[in-house]
């Protein structure tokens, strides 16, 4: 009866989904593979991360580009190798040949530009990919082969790849018992292939079986007189003895029909569980590396050679730590050195790096301690060879902790060049809601998370998302302190650059050689013809190098090689108000004032023997008082706009003479008291459009409003040929917004803000994108704003590049930065001295709240023993630096102030903000809960107060008020009412009341739950429980008791949950397993307390170990919220709740998208036909919407979706639930209609909806 009246209520529940999208992927690094996917002559690196993979590209030098990302496979990558598949033969080889064999050369000519090697990768879903990059086409090329589906999933086959020296078999095993081999394909025949744009390497394959694990797998080089031998090296472990099992087989022979000889030997007790196993290139060697010592197994297994032993190389005097080797890498080196030698980097996991020299006999002949690379390898370690003649190229990356390409020169220390950032792995997270009270359109909450380290090097990082802005040159000068304006102009000469500054009472030219070696040196007034001693008003170079400089009472062109500098004064009366130069044009525009009226002046500056200014027309008037004005050339003609104080724009074209277009206003709505004056004002366009039709221009207002007009343009309506049409405006602060139009895209200020806006397309289609400035070598620096900016190429480059270099101005600094060309997610890291697993932040103090944990050693005892404290830090968000550094070299010589340390073995496992009232008086308390093992009270509750030093604000003073002890760890606190502590201590959950507080629980009020409460929330009467190991619990308080109110009916390991509430009373929940539940408390009775059935259930790659609601408001729904999800591998999701009709339309786009081949290429057949159209009665799990899945819809953008609506035809037989009556086109049209209302054209109106409940903005 309970089940009959259960499945009646869940029928009758509205259907609520729940829609999750990646903001922030995973930045661990499994593996670093130099590999030409693209073109031999591209220097490419793959990174492979957990579930995608990154090309960059090796260019200026030592810096890694980001090219594309592949993260379609929606599976985790187990493992991935090389294959090389180049027909083109060694030198040695050609020189026999000789260099007058013209087929040779003719074959090498025809496939130059396909890549010489592919990449294999091993799937979670049981199949290996092979794959690379075609410059063609623009995408990859790939070919999937299933593994056997009949092994056991806890024996991942797919764990180990092993790839033969001569590229001709893949070896592919599981953790245990499996292994299976893979005949690969003449290069010759790969190579025709990948001219017609396809992939089919494989030629044969054989599955084999041994008994026992598989630790390790390698193919073995052949030796010159066996060179069409394979030799196949396993290490198998069972009952507590490792064997070295060989396969031999001849390549000629096929696969099938062979009898590999299969050869054994049991290795010693110090060999059986190896952290490397290194095949050697010299008489079929190989290496084993343990734990102690390197053993050298000569010629196979040659029962008649004992292995040679060499002890591992021990840095330390007194070893603590006890790292271990774990990474090896093969250098580069010339064909007649490798004939003798092999020479081998070992790579140990904290780092530390040493070179061994092997003969040519296998033995080890040499080695040498190289140094240590300041970060975490467990991970990535490879050499990039791209004929760098500084030295060797190290690649480095771990699970923990930052990677980085490092330069190793010969017996020198390494030298990192370029860091590749990792926040992982991810303790604690917290959202920092913004405070501002006064509206705003930009997003405005704050993620920080804290993360851990094997060696303690732990930190706080802001995760952030948009373009990053990489300082490679800092300049600090007083005179950039109060700069207003900054120019940056090429020189076509040297290659060069100058910097124009300007602040309201001077003017300073700088010079910046092309290769930024050398000092920026500035150029004095006598040598460039300009004026120092005013402010600029607009600069600009001509064509021939000629620099112009208007400023309030004078137009000044500087001095070339070939001719003097020029100057022309306005008449007395007058004064330059605003003015515009367009440099390759020669043009000048400018607003003179006098004493009556404003008229807009513009002259052309002409070079015939000696610089002149001549009047392209009469002066006009204007009846406005102008405050901004750009010179813009769009479809062939030049156009001037003009912004005004009465927030009016001005649009003239320019040619024989100037000619007005229109006027046209801003309209931000009815307040009176906004300023509608334009400050600033630009003209973007869509990229690669060379004569543009549409396109948009930005106008930035005096009070901290964007507002973006359509511009279109119609040169055949010589009545009216541009138009232009106001769109939304954005408030993106309450300052001034500075825009400056560069071509395709534009960058803008306000306040603290710096965005990049670009076009779209579309009639005023704009995309708006934060930009962070960062420092490789200071991690947690960031401007506080930054006062001006410009963007300018060099060397040649193009000018409206987006290669191009930033300049700008920032805490009395000029900063010379690469701009990068897409968004991405950019840290702030403020590294911590020990290593980080509690995060929180106090609204009265503005300031994080930090638990890391240091460690001391005592090497006096036997055996070392080992202290690990807990201490507690107070981290301003905004912090430039790091906070080892303001602890080890203080700005003052103010003591520190004291700050809480746990005893040796306590651990912090909450901590939280608390302000109780009692009557006008409030009290602010910082409340930490702790647990510790030895000790009779193995919980504790410290109450700290904290408050700012009024005479030095920046200063945060704590202490001890009061400290409260149970029997039981301490694992979880929740404020509850005025004065009301509910602490989860043990198995039990206890009310806490201060001194002072009004009320008193009883002592029965306790209680007991059958695990431990590891998070607590309040709403009252109830408080929300997530347990370790029974999910969520609810109670009530009553009477001065707590009694159960609600329990889930699953069992799960919970970790997090997030209240939401509204009419169905929601709880977003996650538990181990990637599980995220939907719950509702609707339904409850007296008699049936437990939970009814999730309204959804999101099964995800990584379990979300923290839930987190922020400020913003859902894009779907005004009553609802936007929630974040952070996963220990640095992974953060966002969450929505959507409605049925919402969900239906969602529902039908991820169904389209997981049968279409494109957008899900490798998604498992089974699930594609598992995933009908028009789901009537859904389950749970069905009601999730895979945001990611959308994401790559929406980038294809609505072409593509109308050709799958196309694709569709009506339904064959109906499976359950699907309404075969309607063809997929017309469902589409009709859950739109019920989701978004009526449209003219669906298709665009759902695209535009997707682009707006989908954004990645942090």
């Amino acid at each position: 009866m309970d089940i009959e009246t259960d499945s009646i209520h869940s029928a009758s529940q509205a259907k609520i989904g729940l829609l999750s999208h990646t903001l922030v992927s995973s930045p661990i690094i499994q593996w670093i593979l130099p590999a030409h996917l693209r073109s031999k002559d591209q220097n490419d690196v793959v990174f492979v991360g957990e579930r995608h993979l990154q090309i960059k590209e090796a260019v200026s030098g030592v810096h890694l580009e980001e090219v594309t990302t592949k993260n379609d496979f929606d599976s985790c990558i187990m493992a991935a190798k090389v294959i090389n598949v180049s027909t083109e033969l060694p030198w040695e080889e050609q020189m026999k040949l000789g260099a007058s064999n013209s087929t040779l050369r003719a074959n090498s000519d025809l496939r130059q530009d396909l890549p010489p090697q592919i990449l294999v990768l091993s799937l979670a879903s049981k199949e290996l990919v092979f794959l690379y990059f075609s410059n063609a086409s623009g995408h990859f090329v790939y070919h999937r082969r299933p593994l056997p589906n009949d092994v056991s999933a806890f024996e991942r086959f797919g764990r180990n790849i092993a790839v033969e020296p001569r590229s001709r078999a893949v070896a592919v095993s599981a953790s245990s018992d499996y292994f299976g081999i893979f005949v690969l394909k003449r290069p010759p025949v790969i190579q025709a292939q990948m001219t017609q744009n396809r992939l089919d390497p494989i030629a044969e394959e054989r599955f084999f079986r041994v008994e026992g694990d598989i630790i390790a797998m390698e193919f073995l080089y052949p030796k010159s007189e066996d060179g069409d031998k394979i030799t196949l090296l396993l290490l198998v472990a069972q009952d507590q003895l490792t064997q070295a099992v060989c396969y031999e087989w001849d390549a000629n022979e096929s696969l099938r029909q062979a009898t590999p000889r299969v050869t054994k030997k049991v290795l010693p007790l110090e060999d059986r569980l190896p952290t490397m196993l290194i095949p050697l290139t010299k008489t079929s060697s190989f290496m084993l590396v343990t734990t102690s010592s390197m053993a050298v197994y000569q010629n196979k297994l040659d029962p008649q050679r004992l292995p040679s032993r060499y002890p591992l190389p021990v840095y330390e005097k007194e070893s603590q730590k006890s790292p271990l080797w774990t990474r090896w890498a093969r250098p580069l080196r010339n064909w007649l050195y490798n004939q003798k030698h092999d020479d081998i980097y070992l790579c140990r996991e904290d780092g530390e790096i040493t070179y061994l020299g092997i003969g040519s006999e296998g033995e080890l002949e040499n080695q040498a301690h190289l140094g240590q690379l300041c970060c975490d390898v467990d991970a990535a370690f490879d050499i990039l060879d791209i004929g760098y003649e500084g030295g060797d190229l190290l690649l480095a990356a771990g699970t923990t902790g930052d990677g980085g390409l490092f330069v190793q020169k010969a017996r020198d220390h390494p030298r990192c060049v370029q860091k590749f950032m990792n926040w992982t792995p991810v303790t604690d997270s917290v959202v920092v809601k913004s405070e501002d009270t006064m509206p705003s359109d930009i997003a405005s909450d704050r993620l920080f998370v804290c993360s851990a380290s094997s060696f303690s090097r732990g930190a706080v990082v802001e995760l952030r998302h948009g373009v990053e802005a990489q300082i490679g040159l800092i300049v600090a000068l007083e005179e950039l302190s109060g700069t207003r304006d900054i120019w940056t102009m090429p020189d076509g000469t040297t290659g060069g650059v100058f910097v124009l500054t300007s602040d309201p009472m001077s003017s300073l030219l700088l010079y910046l050689p092309a290769d930024f070696g050398e000092e920026l040196c500035a150029i004095d007034e006598a040598e460039s013809g300009l004026e120092s001693s005013t402010q600029t008003l607009a600069a600009g170079c001509t064509g021939s190098g000629a620099i112009i400089q208007v400023t309030d009472s004078a137009v000044c062109v500087g001095a070339t090689p070939e001719m003097p500098g020029y100057r022309s004064e306005v008449d007395p009366g007058q004064t330059i108000a605003v003015a515009a130069v367009d440099g390759p044009a020669s043009l000048i525009a400018a607003v003179v004032r006098t004493q009556d009226e404003v008229r807009l002046h513009v002259k052309k500056l002409t070079s015939d023997g000696q610089h002149q200014l001549l009047d392209v027309a009469p002066p006009s008037f204007i009846q406005h008082e102008p405050i901004c004005m750009t010179l813009e050339n769009l479809d062939s003609s030049l156009y001037l706009f003009v912004g005004t104080s009465s927030g009016r724009i001005l649009v003239y074209r320019i040619s024989e003479s100037i000619s007005f277009l229109l006027e046209a206003t801003v309209n931000i709505g009815n307040e009176n008291d906004i300023s509608r004056a334009i400050d600033s004002v630009a003209v973007i366009r869509k990229a690669g459009e060379e004569l543009p039709r549409l396109c948009t221009v930005l106008c930035g207002l005096r009070s901290g409003i964007l507002v973006p007009f359509g511009l279109l343009l119609d040169r055949e309506n010589t009545d009216s040929p541009i138009a232009l049409t106001q769109v939304t405006p954005q408030q993106l602060g309450h300052t001034s917004v500075k825009v400056q139009g560069k071509g395709e895209f534009a960058l803008l200020t306000c306040g603290q803000g710096f965005w990049q806006a670009s076009c779209n397309g579309g009639l005023a289609e704009y995309s708006l994108q934060r930009i962070w400035v960062t420092d490789q070598n200071n991690p947690a620096y960031h401007p506080k704003s930054i006062h001006s900016f410009s963007i300018s190429s060099s060397g040649g480059q193009d000018v409206d590049g987006l290669s191009g270099t930033l300049f700008c101005v920032a805490d009395g600094q000029l900063m010379i930065c690469t701009l990068e060309q897409g968004t991405k997610t950019v840290p702030k890291r403020i590294d911590l001295p020990g290593s980080a697993s509690r995060l929180a932040y106090s609204r009265y103090l503005k300031s994080l709240i930090v638990v890391y944990s240091q460690t001391e050693y005592d090497t006096d005892a036997d055996p070392i023993k080992r202290y690990t404290r807990p201490f507690i830090e107070f981290v301003d968000p905004d912090m430039q630096h790091s906070l080892i550094d303001s602890l080890e070299n203080p700005l003052d010589d103010d003591p520190r102030p004291w700050r809480p340390q746990g005893a040796a073995g306590e651990k912090i496992s909450c901590i939280l903000e608390w302000t109780p009232r009692k009557g006008d008086e409030e009290y602010h308390f910082i409340v930490i809960g702790t647990s510790r093992k030895d000790q009779q009270e193995r919980g504790r509750v410290i109450f700290l107060q904290a408050y700012r030093d009024p005479s030095k604000p920046s200063r945060i003073e704590c202490s001890v008020k009061y400290i409260h002890k149970f029997e039981g760890p301490v694992f979880a606190i929740a404020p509850y009412g005025a004065f009301t502590l509910m602490v989860s201590t043990g198995r039990e959950i206890v009310p806490l009341e201060p001194k002072f507080s009004q009320t008193r629980w009883v002592r029965a009020a306790r209680y007991s739950v059958l695990s431990p409460a590891v998070l607590i929330t309040a709403r009252e009467p109830y408080l929300y429980m997530t347990t370790s190991r029974e999910s969520l619990m609810v109670l009530k308080a009553t009477e001065d008791k707590l009694t159960l109110h609600a329990y889930d009916r699953q069992k799960h390991d919970g970790l997090a949950h997030v209240h939401i509430g509204g009419k169905s009373n929601l709880i977003l929940c996650s538990s181990r397993g990637g599980r995220v539940s939907l719950l509702t408390e609707n339904g409850l009775t007296e008699s049936n307390k437990m939970l009814p059935t999730a309204l959804c259930e999101a099964h995800l790659p990584s379990s979300v170990m923290r839930l987190s609601s922020g400020s913003d408001k859902s894009p779907l729904s005004h009553n609802s919220q936007v929630f974040y999800g952070t996963a220990m591998n640095g992974t953060v999701y966002r969450f929505l709740t959507i409605g049925e009709k919402e969900w239906r339309l969602l529902r039908l786009l991820q169904d389209l998208c997981i049968r279409d081949p494109m957008i899900c290429p490798f998604m498992p057949k089974r699930r594609r036909q598992r995933n009908p159209i028009g789901l009537m009665d859904p389950q749970p799990s069905q009601m999730h919407i895979d945001g990611d899945i959308l994401s790559r819809l929406l980038i294809r953008g609505p072409g593509y979706l109308k050709q799958m609506l196309s694709k569709e035809t009506l339904s064959g037989s109906a499976a359950p639930g699907i309404r075969s009556e309607q063809g997929v086109p017309e469902q589409f049209v009709e859950v739109t209609r019920h989701a978004l209302g009526e449209s003219t054209d669906a298709v665009a109106s759902v695209m535009r909806w997707l682009q707006r409940i989908l954004p990645v903005d942090v």
